[in-house]
């Protein structure tokens, strides 16, 4: 695995001079509910990344990644921190094109927070357009949403909930206590069509206003099993796009 932040500068020139994409991963430090770590999103998504660089080899570096997102619909919970817009947007860019300056114009954002995905697609469409950058996004959630329908049976679902508990036991498991695993937080009204997972009207709710305690889902219902099954169908959608990514001739948008 060709892991920038620790090698030396001459290591990292022969690396960067071999690869075809750098891969970047994202999430954020915000509350998980009661059973789940504050860097849950953080934690998922650089294990994926390491997933990815460990099978593209060469044709990939993997950046330090960055511990933090947009999370200010969670701030009601203690301990989360978050970024503003504008400093998500700037970092994004700015990593980017230092990675073009060694002649690396393919990035492989690898998120693992929901609340960022706005933030990726709007620094991909300026760095195309002024830098000739191509930036993807994976979410481990949206390469596996049909999967991820068909197996969880909560009505909403999507943090912290037992699709992501499951995902974190197989990717991640230190994050999980499954000691303090219990029923569901009472799911709070929401205005018609604008509930998780799924909503058909784009309104910015803060997690406070969705649940009680800051949880969706029923994570009793984890299992390693079902994170496996989630896990398989996002890696291996993943993987797939990402080697068709790194062959893509230079210039290639």
């Amino acid at each position: 695995m060709n892991e920038l932040a620790r090698m030396t500068s001459p290591e990292a020139a022969e690396a960067l001079k071999a690869a075809k994409v750098a891969l970047l991963p994202i999430g954020a430090h915000e509350q998980h509910g009661r059973h789940l770590t504050l860097d849950t999103d953080y934690a998922i998504a650089d294990a994926f990344a390491r997933r990815l660089a460990a099978d593209l080899g060469r044709d990939a570096v993997l950046c330090p990644g960055l511990p933090y997102g947009l999370s200010e619909h969670h701030l009601a919970f203690p301990g989360t921190l978050t970024l503003r817009l504008d400093t998500l947007l700037g970092v994004l860019r700015d990593v980017a094109e230092s990675l073009a300056t060694t002649g690396i114009t393919r990035v492989v954002v690898v998120n693992g927070h929901g609340g960022n995905m706005d933030a990726v697609r709007l620094a991909a469409r300026g760095l195309l357009r002024d830098h000739g950058v191509v930036m993807a996004h994976l979410m481990w959630a949206t390469l596996a949403a049909d999967t991820i329908a068909e197996l969880v049976g909560s009505e909403r679902y999507g943090h912290a909930c037992e699709g992501e508990t499951s995902v974190g036991m197989v990717l991640a498991p230190r994050i999980v206590r499954h000691d303090r695993i219990g029923p569901p937080d009472p799911q709070l009204p929401v205005l018609p069509h604008a509930a998780p997972p799924t909503p058909r009207v784009d309104l910015p709710l803060a997690y406070d206003r969705l649940s009680a305690g800051g949880a969706l889902g029923d994570a009793r219902l984890a299992s390693p099993e079902l994170g496996e099954k989630i896990v398989a169908t996002a890696y291996g959608r993943a993987l797939e796009f990402a080697r068709a990514f790194a062959a893509e001739p230079a210039g290639v948008a």
